[in-house]
């Protein structure tokens, strides 16, 4: 078991100002199969950015997480989700021993 980063990167913004960015939408306790199966969900019902009128949505299984395609009226859109081990966070409490875990 593990604990897992449901990621999301996409284009926000608009014109010059356009920036591809990731964003951690959860967070998953559990086997890298059930924190696959979560984002599935993700990927089937998050709404991007862009565009303001989406058409059709098509989402693939790509490798280690998923790719949506969004129709827009003028061009397409694409979001990539991922499943990421978390192995740190500075801010999770410390042992109690002083001793990382797995020593």
């Amino acid at each position: 078991m593990g604990r897992w980063g449901l990621v999301v990167e996409e284009n926000q913004g608009s014109g010059e100002e356009k920036m591809w960015a990731l964003r951690v939408l959860a967070h998953v306790d559990g086997t890298r199969e059930e924190a696959l199966a979560r984002l599935e969900s993700w990927a089937r019902t998050y709404r991007p950015e862009h565009p303001r009128r989406p058409g059709r949505r098509l989402v693939y299984r790509q490798g280690e997480g998923f790719l949506t395609v969004t129709e827009g009226r003028s061009r397409d859109y694409h979001c990539r989700f991922g499943v990421l081990e978390l192995l740190y966070d500075s801010e999770a409490p410390e042992p109690q021993d002083g001793v990382p875990p797995g020593y």
